[in-house]
């Protein structure tokens, strides 16, 4: 049991499997006029809860009676050598936001979380969303980085030759933690080789190869362009690696896709400035945020 304002109209709860349907309705309704809508099917928020390690059993759902308007996805595992509870998407229905029904989720799920043991929770909000990043500051979150979004036409920019001396091939998700010495950053919890691991089912790896050694890999969702990982070794850049991998995943999105770079560090400047050559724009950016849970 929780504490909880005896006035509330809110009655705020954890959820199971059986509530992924009216989930998915009020998911799509939730944030339909978020400043990137999402648009999922039934089977892309299964692909979205699988990605995020979400456990129904210990996200939130707020309702008023019978009705559910709002929730709060929580994912759990390691980041950073750290327990931690991944927020994969809190959000109120339009007609109920303003009423302090996010606050009493969070209010509910972070004391049992606390004496369960996890460490810290995580968490992304964009960066005009006023109202969120206020809330989350109150509640105790931090701001410890800027993850940008960068979007592109189906038909990059190109102002070299990629390099037909590399041999490229697929590879797969247990071969990227050999590779992690070329990042310059760390990725976001959607991106992590974790991630990868569990969606590797709707992902597509590239490797880029000299003499038989890796040199440069991306890694992408197969049909969208939607770039997870993509990386080259910084002893082999400026050598047409990376405009070579973009040509391999732009031959695979599907027509009237835009190719997306979802949650790139914006401290990675170089690689954000190579994909800008190329024609990716920055759409938004998002704070990521930390609160402690222990101590």
């Amino acid at each position: 049991m929780h504490d909880r304002n005896e006035t509330s109209v809110f009655d705020c709860r954890f959820l199971s499997d059986d509530h992924f349907s009216v989930l998915h309705e009020k998911f799509v309704e939730a944030f339909s006029d978020y400043a990137r809508p999402f648009e999922f099917n039934e089977r892309q928020f299964r692909n979205h809860i699988t990605l995020n390690a979400v456990d129904l059993g210990r996200s939130v759902g707020c309702f008023r009676g019978d009705d559910l308007i709002g929730f709060s996805l929580n994912g759990f595992g390691p980041w950073e050598g750290k327990s931690t509870v991944y927020d994969a998407g809190t959000a109120v229905i339009p007609s109920q936001r303003r009423l302090g029904a996010s606050r009493e989720m969070f209010d509910m799920m972070i004391p049992v979380f606390q004496r369960a043991g996890a460490e810290q929770f995580l968490l992304e909000v964009i960066t005009t969303n006023e109202s969120a990043v206020n809330l989350y500051k109150k509640l105790g979150f931090e701001i410890q980085r800027e993850l940008l979004l960068l979007e592109a036409p189906a038909q990059l920019r190109l102002d070299r030759e990629p390099n037909k001396d590399i041999e490229v091939r697929r590879i797969a998700a247990s071969d990227l933690s050999s590779a992690m010495g070329f990042w310059d950053g760390s990725p976001s919890w959607q991106n992590t080789n974790e991630a990868i691991r569990r969606s590797e089912h709707i992902k597509k790896i590239f490797g880029a190869f000299i003499d038989d050694r890796c040199v440069g890999y991306i890694v992408f969702s197969g049909g969208l362009g939607r770039i997870a990982q993509f990386v080259v070794d910084r002893n082999y850049r400026n050598r047409g690696i990376g405009s070579r991998l973009l040509i391999e995943m732009q031959a695979d999105v599907a027509e009237g896709c835009k190719m997306q770079v979802l949650n790139i560090d914006n401290a990675v400047t170089e690689t954000v400035e190579f994909l800008v050559n190329r024609g990716f724009e920055k759409v938004l950016s998002q704070y990521e945020m930390i609160k402690p849970l222990l101590g």
